[in-house]
């Protein structure tokens, strides 16, 4: 499929940086259960399936998955990868009355040779539940892609998990964005969507990498997007012509609960001690934070002038839990309640944009600032920002703007499935 044809690349960075929900998943990992107890929590867990055939539909992945698990699946989305030539799908299965039999994530599924394909080469489906790097939840038909919408989780955070409804299957940014962001002259979904996943543990971690670190990640897998180099993590001031044409490509940035002005970071360091990845947390920090002072500075004029581009900050109004050690060693959510990312933080944009419509209030804590429910109220107010950015994108004039539109793939299409 064509990426970005006649569009913008708007750019959706929900970064709830330290959430509760990562704090619960990283207390997780520092005592990650072996096997049998992860199969005994498998049921109703989304698996992501990937290397899925360009022309195979929901029907026959369904028939393989079942003859493959004896289990039932539910296929819930189907869409092409960018610029990969496969597909991939979000998976769950009814539960068993045997636990045990639920699928592994790192399971390979070796597909049958079809009766023209070299003889040295087989294809393989793969099913993980860390959703790492990209993964696609919709694409549009290739005559009504216009947007691009790419959801980034925070640190110690999921790609799928945290924008799903707590206890429940409900994923809105598949289950309800792709059918509200729409063309106003034919009325059907415009929007490809989009999660990036990343490793960010934090309890525990052997991990040394820093915000540089996941700003390459982040800038390596939006390559295939338009051919174009990007850093929106690190921010990096590049004069790269080809980093400026993406850069131009991005119209808005939407943020949850991102302290730009730091956060209390007071309940996190003795989860992480003197581990490798003490300088990550550090570098989030309210009091001095040297990183967040240089991206301060250099964002205002990262996606060019007033008219360019547009920012819209939403942030936390109900007091969160933090996290406490116990006198077992372990970590629970049982610490003083408070604002973990303050207004004034998570509102910290450019100068220029200081008014209502910039920000909103979501009255959640922050763990659950965008786990939403269907007919959620403060969805709506989420949707409705979403679906202006992208208009207003489309009404800009596309000269200088867009990169050149690149050779289609034959064969390219996607499904989103009822769910």
């Amino acid at each position: 499929m064509a990426a970005l044809p006649a569009s913008q690349l708007l750019l959706l960075s929900i970064v709830l940086l330290l959430s509760l929900a990562a704090i619960n998943w990283l207390f997780w990992r520092r005592s990650r259960p072996d096997a049998a107890q992860r199969k005994r929590t498998n049921n109703g867990r989304t698996f992501r399936v990937r290397g899925i055939p360009a022309d195979w539909d929901t029907k026959r992945l369904t028939s393989l998955l079942m003859e493959t698990f004896d289990l039932v699946p539910t296929v819930t989305s189907l869409a092409q990868e960018i610029q990969t030539g496969v597909q991939s799908a979000t998976v769950s299965f009814q539960a068993a009355s045997d636990v045990l039999r639920m699928p592994e994530p790192g399971t390979s599924i070796r597909l049958p040779r079809s009766l023209n394909e070299e003889a040295s080469r087989r294809a393989y489906l793969q099913l993980d539940d860390d959703f790492h790097g990209m993964t696609t939840l919709f694409t549009p038909p290739e005559d009504d892609h216009r947007v691009d919408i790419i959801a980034l989780s925070g640190l110690g955070g999921h790609a799928f998990g945290s924008f799903k409804q707590r206890a429940g299957d409900y994923m809105w940014l598949r289950d309800a964005l792709p059918d509200d962001l729409t063309r106003d002259t034919t009325g059907r979904p415009m929007a490809r969507v989009v999660t990036f996943g990343y490793e960010s543990g934090v309890a525990g971690s052997k991990n040394i990498q820093n915000l540089e670190d996941l700003g390459t990640m982040l800038h390596n897998s939006l390559l295939p997007l338009i051919s174009s180099p990007i850093t929106l993590i690190s921010l990096s001031k590049s004069k790269n012509e080809e980093d400026q044409r993406l850069l131009q490509a991005v119209y808005g940035i939407v943020f949850f609960g991102v302290p730009h002005d730091g956060m209390d970071i007071m309940s996190l360091i003795p989860m992480v001690g003197d581990g490798p990845n003490r300088f990550l947390v550090e570098s989030l920090s309210r009091i001095n934070s040297q990183i967040l002072s240089i991206q301060q500075r250099e964002f205002e004029s990262a996606l060019g002038g007033q008219g360019d581009s547009e920012v819209v900050c939403f942030y936390e109004t109900e007091e969160s839990p933090t996290a406490q050690q116990d006198s077992a060693g372990g970590w629970a959510m049982e610490g003083p309640p408070a604002i973990l990312v303050t207004k004034a933080s998570a509102t910290h944009g450019r100068s220029w944009e200081n008014g209502p419509e910039h920000f909103c209030a979501v009255a959640r804590t922050h763990s659950n600032m965008v786990k939403f429910s269907p007919h959620d109220p403060e969805y709506d107010k989420v949707r409705d920002r979403l679906r202006g950015l992208a208009h207003r994108a489309l009404r800009l004039p596309s000269q200088g703007r867009h990169p050149p539109k690149p050779q289609r793939l034959p064969g390219r299409h996607a499904l989103r499935c009822p769910r």
